[in-house]
């Protein structure tokens, strides 16, 4: 095996570090890792032959990744420099961990109170996509008509929903829960979910998984009507060059889907949101409190600018103590141990953190789709800015402002 600098001088100086995630090279020196987790990128839909050299060198195929022309995997280090030397490789990324974006509460009270005002619109006949640590089957989910409409998991193949961190559960219903009592009512109560499992019940998901959610959501977005897609989780420290997540958030925009980003918790400091809130296409939302008397950015929600000078983020909405739904993060479908679904008196909870903000993001951009099914994502984005309201703090930190639902019942 050649060292790092050997390999570097076998390929040509500028060629190595365009196509090699700067994240790898710290792995390469190491005596004790053989083999690396990675994500290939092509220059074009990979072909047979490309795929069958790949084999060759002993490269393992995790996942296809269609929608990027990618593939994700692990490769020997030995045979790493071969690997470098395809000239149909784009890039080659690190498969490295993205974080979850909101942490739970639970309240003590039996019942939540959270009753929106009352619209026309309740996202009726659209779908909205979320990629999280999974869904539980919740009454106000699931009663009087099951919303989950489909569900893959992607960390332990379980084939019913179920959410064993509580995260997943909290983000959405905290946009698209309602109790049959009428007394829990979000906005989009009537909006139909889709959920990928990515991340473990610690809230960590590789970026391998992440994507393969991504695909699968890509390729049933016809069958379910799926117009929005939820990011509610941040990558730190990405190498601009290499910013594999807003490369796919990227491709699901232009592929048509509505891309809900958020900017990450490591606020106040400038310049501090995450990938894929970073990604110039997608709508990114920042977290502000509202229990004072008037609206206020949260301390840790993310900060622009963004290299690039792109306007991050785009608004704000509530991400601190939002009344949700509680999960059972002990049920497990199948599981004769803990297949039975309990709750007790805990239906409801609290999250905070920006990534219920991209949720909240999501129920708006889906009542907008409901009122006008013909709507781009690039429309979408402007018509939701237009229906922000400044709560007067730096634009590097609330965006336009934040989103008034409301606006969207009057838009012509």
């Amino acid at each position: 095996m050649k060292s790092i600098w050997e390999l570097v001088k076998s390929i040509p100086f500028s060629s190595y570090f365009k196509k090699v995630d700067p994240s790898i090279n710290k792995f390469i020196s190491m005596k004790k890792v053989k083999t690396l987790p990675v994500i290939i990128t092509f220059r074009k839909p990979l072909g047979k032959q490309t795929e069958s050299r790949l084999k060759r060198m002993g490269f393992k195929v995790k996942y296809h990744l269609p929608f990027l022309n990618a593939v994700t995997g692990r490769i020997n280090i030995s045979s790493f420099d071969d690997l470098c030397s395809i000239v149909e490789i784009n890039k080659i990324y690190f498969d490295g961990t993205a974080s979850l974006m909101g942490s739970t509460d639970r309240k003590e009270d039996e019942k939540g109170n959270n009753e929106a005002a009352s619209f026309h619109l309740s996202g009726k006949g659209i779908t909205a996509a979320f990629i999280d640590s999974g869904i539980y089957p919740h009454p106000d989910l699931v009663r009087p008509r099951n919303r989950i409409v489909d569900f893959k998991d992607y960390i332990n193949e379980v084939d019913e929903p179920y959410d064993d961190n509580g995260h997943g559960t909290a983000c959405i219903g905290a946009a698209f829960g309602a109790s049959v009592d009428g007394k829990f009512k979000t906005a989009a109560y009537n909006c139909s979910i889709v959920c990928a499992k990515a991340f473990n019940s610690l809230g960590y998901g590789f970026f391998s998984d992440i994507l393969a959610a991504m695909q699968w959501i890509f390729s049933i977005k016809e069958k379910h009507n799926i117009r929005v897609v939820v990011l509610p989780f941040g990558v730190c420290d990405v190498h601009k060059a290499f910013d594999i997540m807003s490369l796919a958030a990227e491709s699901l925009w232009k592929n048509g889907l509505f891309v809900c980003t958020c900017t990450g918790n490591l606020g106040p400091n400038e310049a501090s949101i995450t990938s894929p809130g970073i990604c110039g296409s997608s709508f990114t939302t920042g977290a502000c409190e509202t229990s004072g008397p008037s609206p206020r950015v949260a301390r840790f929600s993310g900060r622009g600018p963004v290299e690039g000078k792109f306007d991050k983020p785009d608004a704000v909405m509530p991400g601190y103590k939002v009344v949700t739904l509680n999960a059972d993060t002990n049920y497990i479908p199948r599981n004769k141990s803990h297949s039975q679904s309990s709750l007790s008196s805990q239906h409801y909870t609290e999250i905070s953190g920006t990534s219920v903000t991209a949720s909240m993001t999501a129920a708006a951009a889906v009542l907008l789709c409901q009122k006008k099914p013909n709507l781009s994502p690039e429309d979408l984005k402007g018509v939701l800015k237009r229906f922000c309201t400044s709560i007067n703090e730096l634009k590097t930190a609330q965006g336009v402002g934040m989103i008034e639902i409301e606006k969207i019942e009057e838009f012509e």
